[in-house]
């Protein structure tokens, strides 16, 4: 009953949302459409989209070396950057690519505990370099839309991150301190060993440097992105523009969070950028269009290359336990 329950809820679904929203909210748009749109991309455009996005995937991995304290090769940690990158849209809130990143940090000789915090700790960082981005984007936002949401959204995000970033290690080290797990020894060793993960890389110099890599990793996705976007609805690179870009990509990328998503966040994700991109309004008749088009080349190439990267680290893994 339980495995049925699971094929129900992670499969079956999230190919319901899939259909139903692409049916209900996507109806006017044919393949052809799809294929029109996708040929507006200058190959110029698509190759700056790929050296950039490898370019990403390098500064992310390059922080998760310096947040897992450099113990596993450079090389490695690439690829499973690579496989975390295709995985974030499999499960909601990105939930997939922390199993896949935990499990595979696990398999080069890592804790769990120490690559999951390594992991959750960069998603807060994301999310202060995110602040700090769209607050820039700020000055160059012309818009009607009440900026009152648009404040109370970032500002949530930033003290969520601030609490976690700088706090996180403070609020573990007193619930162990008062013995709230003690009833429970292996959840109270797991959270122990978090504690001792977090209070290790406390130094503000190691700190601002995660957080400019990963203000760099978010500022160079959305270059990438806005590149495809340019390409198709060719409304030209102006900073006004970027920014409204910028903070209807902010608000698409949360439609993760919500619990039943489509397969690979299909539909969802293609559903919140419509109609956000449409409430910024933003002068362009093909959106809907776009917003596919973009999801399908960005998957279609994170796909490609992480299940490259994944079939390849599980060939080296076992090359090595058989050589053991």
């Amino acid at each position: 009953m339980k495995n049925v329950m699971k094929i129900v809820t992670k499969i079956v679904f999230p190919a319901a949302v899939t259909a139903a929203v692409v049916f209900l909210f996507f109806r006017d748009i044919s393949f052809n459409d799809i294929k029109i749109n996708f040929f507006k991309i200058p190959l110029f455009y698509l190759l700056a989209f790929i050296l950039l996005s490898m370019a990403g995937t390098f500064l992310r991995a390059l922080r998760y070396h310096i947040l897992l304290s450099k113990k596993l090769p450079f090389a490695d940690l690439f690829l499973i950057t690579l496989v975390r990158n295709f995985s974030v849209d499999l499960l909601p809130a990105r939930t997939a690519s922390l199993v896949f990143y935990s499990y595979l940090t696990n398999k080069k000789g890592l804790p769990v505990e120490e690559g999951a915090s390594s992991f959750v700790i960069s998603v807060f960082y994301d999310g202060l370099a995110l602040c700090l981005l769209l607050g820039i984007m700020l000055f160059f936002l012309k818009t009607e839309i009440n900026r009152g949401a648009i404040y109370a959204g970032m500002g949530l995000i930033f003290m969520l991150s601030v609490i976690f970033v700088f706090f996180a290690d403070s609020i573990l080290r007193f619930l162990l301190k008062i013995k709230i797990f003690g009833r429970f020894p292996r959840i109270e060793k797991f959270f122990q060993n978090i504690y001792e993960y977090l209070a290790a890389h406390k130094k503000n110099s190691e700190r601002l440097i995660v957080f400019a890599l990963s203000f760099f990793i978010r500022l160079i996705k959305y270059v990438f992105v806005y590149i495809l976007f340019e390409g198709i609805v060719g409304i030209g690179f102006g900073l006004h523009y970027f920014s409204l870009f910028s903070f209807g990509l902010a608000g698409t990328e949360l439609s993760s969070l919500i619990p039943l998503q489509g397969l690979g966040g299909f539909g969802t994700w293609e559903l919140a950028f419509s109609l956000i991109f449409k409430a910024l309004q933003i002068p362009a008749d093909n959106l809907k269009e776009a917003g596919f088009v973009i999801h399908i080349t960005t998957q279609v190439w994170e796909y490609t290359i992480g299940i490259a990267a994944l079939v390849y680290l599980f060939i080296k893994n076992n090359g090595k336990s058989k050589e053991n």
